[in-house]
């Protein structure tokens, strides 16, 4: 089966072969790249720190030579900047995908992270969705398996989680270990004898 895009016309920067996370036989049914909201959080701190070191400057009346509340300032607001950029790049090669076997979520830029379930875990798919996840279109998947913790439990920033949740639910049936009894054939029916 080829690999298809299925909702996800947006999918612009780094294109990142995952096939070396792919076990033999296994194919890719969709993924999807984490949605931009996920940028919010780190850029409002880089821009709240910014506007700390106007305020802080103009209040306090500092001289426009080197002083330490000044260099101070200066130096929070550009690691809160530093720490935005480099969750951008983050969130370029972060993606979840979904395949015939399992669901993956890739992230990291120097230290690559590949947490996985298998489709046959999961016992139950949940979505979440706050205010702000809603008016933005993205939501949480929260995954539960019986037994022990597993790698991959959750997954923030999810776009069109409508969409995701109907598609991976319907993966998620096509698995064999999901079939009902109903699917399965259980060969000849035995006799009874008296």
């Amino acid at each position: 089966m080829p690999r298809r895009r299925l909702w996800l016309s947006w999918s612009y920067g780094p294109r990142i072969n995952y096939d070396k996370y792919l076990s033999p036989g296994e194919e890719v049914a969709f993924e999807v790249r984490k949605h931009g909201a996920a940028l919010l959080w780190p850029v409002a701190q880089a821009v709240v720190a910014w506007l700390m070191v106007f305020v802080i400057h103009n209040w306090l009346d500092l001289p426009s030579d080197s002083n330490p509340i000044d260099t101070f300032t200066f130096v929070v607001a550009m690691a809160f900047s530093f720490r935005a950029i480099w969750r951008w790049f983050e969130w370029q090669i972060e993606r979840v995908l979904v395949t015939n076997k399992r669901i993956v979520e890739v992230s990291g830029i120097i230290t690559r992270r590949v947490a996985s379930m298998p489709l046959a875990k999961v016992t139950d798919l949940t979505y979440q969705r706050g205010l702000i996840a809603r008016a933005l279109n993205y939501g949480e998947l929260v995954l539960e398996s019986a037994g022990q913790n597993q790698a991959l439990e959750s997954i923030a920033f999810i776009p069109r989680p409508d969409d995701f949740y109907r598609d991976f639910t319907e993966r998620l049936n096509e698995s064999p270990a999901h079939k009902g009894p109903d699917d399965a054939d259980t060969g000849e029916i035995p006799r009874v004898r008296l």
